[in-house]
């Protein structure tokens, strides 16, 4: 029997294929159940989050660094506190390919983003001479974020086996689609967690 959930615990296990592919697999499977919220989160991380609410395990610590023609990138020193906490729990919105092209760098443990140019403005009206900024954080960052995700397909996928929602030649009857809505539901909620920490609002673009 072809099934597409059975497929997917095949797959995720296999380094052959892309947490792009892997997310793409997801898709199908959920459109098929109608699973929209979780469609809605696969879009958004095939896509990016721009003026999306962004999942807990997408926000990690970046420091704003400013270059040095002698010296390279240099810290910039930034006495306001809550500035310096909402850098801290930062918002990556950024497409996972993207993030997963980041991780497989093995040359640099560094990872660097552009600042938007509003923020940039305003970076360089504090400072008396010509410069670059940029967000700087680990490649560790990256591997986590791709590894929150595939935790997350996964416990969908086995939710659905443990219910037996499990496609016959890549089709679900109707009693399991209305079932996948019963016992899936609490899935997404799990996203986004406690949105207590401070939320900066530019997009983060590589």
């Amino acid at each position: 029997m072809k099934s597409l959930v059975l497929d997917f615990e095949n797959k995720i296990n296999d380094k052959n294929y892309s947490i792009t592919d892997l997310l793409r697999h997801c898709l199908i499977i959920a459109r098929k159940l109608k699973q929209n919220e979780f469609v809605e989160w696969i879009n958004n991380e095939l896509n990016g989050y721009e003026n999306k609410k962004v999942p807990t395990y997408r926000e990690i610590p970046l420091y704003i660094k400013f270059y040095n023609p002698y010296h390279g990138w240099c810290p910039y020193v930034i006495t306001q506190k809550e500035v310096c906490d909402g850098l801290n729990h930062m918002p990556l919105r950024i497409p996972i390919s993207e993030i997963e092209a980041t991780s497989l760098d093995k040359d640099s443990d560094i990872i660097r983003f552009s600042v938007p140019g509003k923020i940039k403005q305003d970076l360089m009206n504090t400072v008396d001479f010509d410069t670059d900024f940029c967000y700087e954080g680990n490649r560790t960052s990256m591997i986590r974020i791709i590894d929150a995700v595939k935790n997350e397909m996964l416990n969908w996928i086995l939710t659905l086996e443990e219910n037996e929602i499990i496609d016959e030649n890549n089709v679900f009857d109707h009693s399991q689609i209305e079932k996948a809505n019963e016992v899936t539901s609490q899935v997404i909620n799990n996203f986004y967690g406690n949105k207590s920490k401070i939320e900066l609002s530019q997009v983060i673009d590589k």
